[in-house]
């Protein structure tokens, strides 16, 4: 298992804008502190306990990678990365959808 580092301060979840989903900057989300790959699904586990998992038919990448590229990733606080089939999967866009994008 893979341990996320964590930034030492953080400030409110909340900054001021219409979508707050939308607006919260990057150092403001938790952080991932786990990740598991399976055959069907990615798993993150966030220094909060919060536990989210996804298919891995959200990324077409994943879906068409062999299992060893799918195991084949790191990641850090707010990304996960598979350079072999050059895919990356924000924090943003495991809370809020897959259709967020980062601006």
């Amino acid at each position: 298992m893979r341990t996320a580092l964590s930034p030492s301060t953080k400030k409110s979840t909340k900054t001021k804008g219409t979508n707050s989903a939308l607006s919260i900057q990057p150092e403001f989300l938790p952080d991932l502190s786990a990740v598991v790959v399976t055959d069907t699904m990615v798993s993150c586990t966030f220094e909060d306990g919060r536990s989210i998992s996804f298919p891995i038919t959200w990324s077409i990448k994943l879906a068409e990678a062999t299992q060893e590229q799918r195991q084949a990733f790191e990641f850090n606080a707010h990304f996960i990365f598979w350079d072999s089939i050059d895919e990356i999967i924000g924090v943003r866009n495991i809370l809020f959808g897959k259709q967020l994008r980062w601006e």
